[in-house]
């Protein structure tokens, strides 16, 4: 969509914010059977096996290219997914059954995106200025601060998949969760969405493609100031898209 220079396309707030991971227990996992060509025009995708998968799920589709999020349709081995795909991928990648989770109440005018590239200067033995600046590579962060207290957005912010065990009911049954055990999962290939909506009413939307969290956070327990989780993803890739 083009830019249309009026005033419109100024962001007004914050409609949507979440992590997609893939599923855990009986989900669907298979392989795709043909290229991706990422053209950004193509509705389905082929797929080895359909068992276990459900419409309007996510999914995840991991190959040479990267991770790309995408939302089902009815099952086929000619899947329905929306978006169409734009990241290219080789036939063989991992098509997966995905969960959007929810981190809950954020921080007021907290989410910050970022984007920086590093630029080295070569220089030559006569003369003061660079010859040259090599180009780095590129990543794009995602910063944010939760107000959700919770033990899973503990593993989320540490880099930790999320898991907990008890019914939560009593000290006796207490939900719990750990971190930092030797051979715990960490956080693999996911998607984290930041969606918005302009003055004109189109949604604007901002996806991280294969995003890791950044560990550097802290929170102070107290009385004067509701408690906060700070966190950052950062990824290689990402996609915007924006529709009315």
């Amino acid at each position: 969509m083009a830019r249309t220079l009026a005033a419109g396309e100024l962001f007004r707030r914050l409609t949507h914010f979440f992590v997609t991971r893939i599923q855990t227990g009986t989900i669907g996992d298979t392989t795709t059977t043909a290229a991706v060509t990422g053209a950004g025009s193509e509705t389905t995708v082929g797929v080895t096996a359909i068992t276990n998968f459900t419409a309007a799920d996510p999914a995840l589709i991991i190959g040479d290219g990267g991770v790309e999020r995408v939302l089902l349709g009815t099952p086929n081995t000619t899947m329905p997914v929306t978006p169409p795909p734009r990241i290219p991928q080789s036939s063989g990648a991992r098509f997966v059954e995905a969960v959007d989770l929810n981190p809950g109440k954020i921080v007021p005018d907290s989410v910050v995106f970022g984007m920086n590239r590093s630029l080295t200067a070569v220089f030559e033995e006569i003369g003061d200025s660079p010859v040259v600046y090599i180009p780095g590579t590129i990543e794009f962060d995602l910063a944010f601060s939760l107000l959700s207290i919770n033990a899973l957005n503990l593993q989320l912010l540490s880099g930790y998949l999320e898991e907990e065990t008890g019914a939560g009911s009593s000290m006796a049954v207490p939900t719990q969760s750990v971190l930092g055990l030797s051979g715990q999962s960490t956080d693999g290939q996911q998607v984290v969405t930041l969606r918005g909506l302009r003055h004109d009413a189109k949604k604007f939307q901002i996806e991280l493609c294969n995003a890791y969290i950044e560990v550097a956070t802290s929170a102070t327990f107290g009385k004067n100031a509701p408690t906060q989780l700070n966190g950052k993803f950062r990824a290689s890739a990402i996609k915007a898209m924006q529709w009315t």
